[in-house]
């Protein structure tokens, strides 16, 4: 069925977007010769701020597809439909000491549910399930905010975030790049969690004031992704991205496209896919890409195996 796709139509779209270049840190701060702990105030404050940032607690709602009946394709293939329905998400935080003025935290979303395929048979299509267990691990570097006393929360400010890490404990295939592009400028990354962006601070009731510039008033995006697997056939990858569509605002999972496939001649093959999309919502999120193996839909005996990048991405 064909859809109409409704992007933002203002005259000039604002995106603050991690880039490669001044706002782009090649590594965090200097880790500790030691593991320092972190005052317990301190810790409840810089808590209190990831658990009202979007970029830390969006990941459930960025990867969930809900029921079966939601998320159906077109395609008469066996399976014909696939998603994850995530029934659990928790957060753990621990924090570490790099010197009097600066914590590395690292924050870890364990999602767990189920995997549901549905796989085409006559009279009437079958569902079977699978268990879900997925991580995904971020950085945050924050710095005390000096002479601020009025509130503990005040005293401590995101200076750097990370790419996101993540997948099933068993992973089955790797990604080896990510790269996303808007109008003329580009992202990318290689190892999500050395992959920083730095974050100029503002109030918590202001945008972060980060690299912006005036994009396509249609929004047009793209992600990139390189992979090695040893399947023989492609694998399955999608990406999980806002869309503004239709005045609702929501996460999308679309299927990426095989762009080119090249055998190593080692058993593996590196694939490169991507998707273009018209369009967001305002807000902070990550833009995640989700690679599993094919056995993870295709083997209804096989263990669900994936592999999930994120990169961090605000639009005012």
């Amino acid at each position: 069925m064909k859809q109409k796709i409704a992007v933002i139509t203002s005259a000039c779209l604002l995106i603050l977007f991690y880039f490669e270049g001044c706002e782009r840190s090649s590594t965090m701060a200097t880790q500790p010769d030691q593991i320092r702990p972190v005052a317990q105030q301190d810790q409840s404050a810089m808590g209190s701020i990831i658990a009202q940032d979007p970029l830390f607690t969006t990941d459930a709602a960025a990867l969930n597809d809900a029921d079966p009946s939601l998320a159906k394709t077109d395609a008469a293939i066996v399976p014909n439909g696939w998603g994850r329905k995530i029934q659990t998400s928790s957060r753990t935080v621990t924090y570490n000491h790099v010197n009097d003025s600066t914590v590395i935290a690292t924050v870890t979303n364990t999602l767990t549910g189920q995997v549901w395929i549905r796989v085409k048979q006559t009279p009437k299509d079958t569902i079977i399930f699978k268990p879900l267990a997925e991580t995904l691990v971020h950085k945050v570097e924050f710095m005390r905010v000096p002479l601020r006393k009025f509130s503990q929360l005040s005293n401590w400010k995101i200076v750097a975030v990370s790419g996101t890490q993540g997948g099933t404990s068993t992973m089955g295939i790797s990604i080896q790049n990510v790269t996303l592009f808007s109008g003329q400028d580009t992202v990318q990354i290689m190892n999500p969690l050395d992959s920083l962006f730095q974050i100029p601070f503002a109030s918590m009731h202001q945008h972060w004031g980060l690299r912006e510039w005036n994009a396509n008033p249609a929004g047009i995006f793209k992600i990139v992704v390189t992979v090695k697997s040893t399947d023989p056939d492609s694998d399955v990858v999608t990406a999980h991205r806002p869309l503004w569509f239709e005045f609702a605002d929501r996460f999308m999972r679309a299927q990426m496209s095989l762009v080119s496939s090249v055998a190593n001649g080692d058993g593996t093959f590196t694939r490169v896919y991507e998707n273009n999309w018209n369009g967001s919502f305002a807000g902070r999120f990550n833009v995640f890409v989700s690679v599993l193996t094919r056995q993870s839909i295709y083997d209804n005996q096989a263990q669900f195996a994936s592999q999930v990048w994120g990169i961090p991405f605000i639009i005012q």
